[in-house]
C-alpha cells in the first residue's frame, strides 16, 4: 500500500477514526491488526516471516533478561541473530551469493548447472528485521528490560507507518510509548499532516518528475547522451533519491505522530555537508547509526588503533552496501563510501596534527570540502543506480567525454523540483539554527504557502506513481 496513494489515505482516515475511540491495550491490539493488514496488501504470505522475526525475539529477549549463565544468554542471542538473519539471508541473497559462486566457478573451468530460484523479496525484509534484532541485542547489552506484553512487542516490530522503509526504530525509543494511554492532541494531528504532506510533495511531485522526465531516459542508455546531460541527469538522480526517501520518511513520521507517536528523524539536510563523515550523520541517519551501534563498535570501533579502526570502517560500510542490495554494484558502493570515510579520517587526523583542523570553519573555509564531498556522493551513486557494472562503466567514461550527443529536453517543471529541494534544506537549517525565524513568518502566510503547494501538486504531479526506491531493500 504505497503511501502516495488514495488508497492509504483511505486506509489511515479509517485507521484514525476508530484508533482515537480506543483505550490503551485495545489501541495497541488494533494498531497490531491495522498493521498486519497493511502489509498483507503487499503480500498476504509474507505475515508469516514478520510473525516468525516477533515470537523468535520476544522469546529471547525474556530467556537473555532472565539468565545468569553468560554462555546461555550469548547463545540465545547467537541463536536468535541465526533464525532473523538466516531468514532475511535466504530471501534477499540465496540467488546473489549461489550466482555469484556459480560465476566464480565458470571462471577457473568448472561447469555447474544451476537455474536461479524464484525468491520474491518480501517487502520492508531489511527495516523489520534490523528492528527485531535491536530489542535482543540491547537487553543482551543490559540497555533494555524486555516487554510484558507480546501485543506491545508485535505492535512495535510491524508498526506500519515505517514498517516498509524506516525509519529504523528501536525498541527503547518506542515500546515505552505503547505503554501510555495516547489521547488525540489537535496540534500533533496539525503537525503530522503538515510532515505528511510535505513528504508526499517531495515523493509525487520532486522524486516522480525527476525520474519521468530527467533521470530515467537517461541511465537506460548512456551512451546516447551528452557529457553534459550526463552531469545534470546525475544531478537529477541524486535529487531525486533524496526526494524519494526523505519524502517516505516524512510521511512515516507524520502519520505516526498523528497516531500519538514519535518516531526518530531520518534525514537532516545532508546536501548541505561539507564532509563525508558529517553527510552521513545526516542521511539516512537511523540506518548510520544502527551499522554505528551494532557492527562499527561491534568490531571494536576505533579502540584498536588508527588502522584498525579504517579496517572496521571499510566492513561497516561493505555491510551497509550489501544490506541496501543483492548485487556487487551495491557492495562496490559501500567499499568506495568506505574509502571516502577512511581517507577523510587520515586527513583529519593529519591536520589535527599540524593544528589546521577546525571543526567549525567560517563559511568560504568549507566551500572547497562542501565541493569535493557532494562530487564524491554524486559520482557513487552511479552505483547506486545501474543495474550492472557496464552501465556504470558507461555513464562514469560520459561524464568524463560521450560520444553520444543526445540532449534530454526537460520541462520547467524538473527546475522547480530543484528549486524545491534547494528551498527544503534552507529550511532545514533555520528551523535548526534559527528556530526564531519561524516566528516571524505570519500564520496566514503558511496557510498560503501549503494551500498553494496542494494546488500546484494536484495539477502537476505525475499520476502514475513510482515504487518507493528503498521498497527493494
Amino acid at each position: 500500500m504505497n503511501f502516495a496513494t488514495i488508497k492509504y489515505l483511505v486506509f489511515i482516515l479509517v485507521i484514525f477514526s476508530i484508533y482515537w475511540r480506543l483505550g490503551r491495550k485495545k489501541q495497541n491490539l488494533f494498531l497490531l491488526l491495522s498493521s498486519y493488514f497493511f502489509y498483507a496488501n503487499w503480500d498476504w504470505r509474507f505475515l508469516s516471516l514478520i510473525i516468525i522475526s516477533t515470537v523468535t525475539d520476544y522469546v529471547s529477549g525474556w530467556l537473555i533478561y532472565n539468565s545468569n549463565s553468560p554462555q546461555r544468554r550469548k547463545l540465545t542471542l547467537i541463536l536468535s541473530l541465526i533464525i532473523n538473519l538466516g531468514i532475511l539471508g535466504y530471501f534477499k541473497y540465496f540467488n546473489f551469493f549461489a550466482g555469484s559462486l556459480v560465476a566464480l566457478a565458470d571462471t577457473i573451468g568448472w561447469d555447474i548447472s544451476w537455474t536461479a530460484a524464484k525468491i520474491i523479496l518480501p517487502v520492508g525484509i531489511s527495516f523489520y528485521t534490523f528492528q527485531s534484532i535491536s530489542y535482543t541485542v540491547d537487553i543482551y547489552r543490559g540497555q533494555l528490560k524486555p516487554t510484558r506484553s507480546f501485543i506491545d512487542f508485535a505492535a512495535f516490530v510491524s508498526f506500519f507507518p515505517q514498517l516498509v522503509a524506516g525509519p529504523i526504530v528501536r525498541a527503547k525509543e518506542f515500546v515505552f510509548q505503547l505503554k501510555e494511554k495516547r489521547h488525540f492532541s489537535a496540534e500533533n494531528f496539525q503537525t503530522g499532516l503538515t510532515r505528511f504532506m510535505l513528504g508526499f510533495f517531495k515523493k509525487a511531485f520532486v522524486a516522480d518528475t525527476l525520474a519521468v522526465y530527467l533521470v530515467d531516459p537517461a541511465f537506460a542508455d548512456p551512451t546516447a547522451y551528452s557529457s553534459g546531460t550526463l552531469w545534470f541527469s546525475l544531478v537529477g538522480w541524486t535529487v531525486q533519491i533524496y526526494a524519494d526517501f526523505s519524502g517516505y520518511s516524512s510521511m512515516a513520521i507524520g502519520s505516526a505522530k498523528m497516531l500519538g507517536f514519535d518516531i526518530p528523524e531520518n534525514f537532516r539536510f545532508p546536501y548541505l555537508s561539507w564532509n563525508i563523515s558529517q553527510y552521513w550523520r545526516r542521511w539516512h541517519m537511523t540506518m548510520s547509526r544502527f551499522f554505528r551501534d551494532y557492527v562499527y563498535i561491534g568490531l571494536g570501533g576505533n579502540r584498536r588503533g588508527m588502522a584498525r579502526s579504517l579496517l572496521n570502517i571499510c566492513i561497516t560500510t561493505f555491510v551497509s552496501g550489501l544490506w541496501h542490495g543483492a548485487g556487487w554494484t551495491f557492495v562496490m558502493w559501500g567499499w568506495l563510501h568506505g574509502i571516502y570515510i577512511a581517507v577523510f579520517q587520515i586527513w583529519r587526523m593529519w591536520r589535527k596534527k599540524l593544528g589546521k583542523w577546525n571543526k567549525s570553519p567560517s563559511f568560504p573555509g568549507i566551500i572547497p570540502g562542501w565541493i569535493i564531498t557532494q562530487l564524491a556522493i554524486c559520482v557513487s551513486r552511479i552505483l547506486f543506480r545501474s543495474p550492472d557494472f557496464s552501465t556504470a562503466w558507461d555513464y562514469t567514461k560520459g561524464l568524463l567525454g560521450s560520444d553520444g550527443s543526445a540532449g534530454i529536453d526537460v520541462p520547467f517543471l524538473v527546475w522547480i523540483c530543484f528549486a524545491s529541494i534547494i528551498f527544503d534544506h534552507i529550511a532545514g537549517w533555520l528551523k535548526e539554527y534559527r528556530p526564531e525565524f519561524k516566528t516571524r513568518v505570519p500564520v496566514y502566510a503558511a496557510a498560503a504557502f501549503y494551500a498553494v503547494m496542494f494546488v500546484f501538486l494536484y495539477y502537476a504531479y505525475p499520476h502514475d506513481i513510482h515504487p518507493y526506491i528503498y521498497f527493494q531493500f
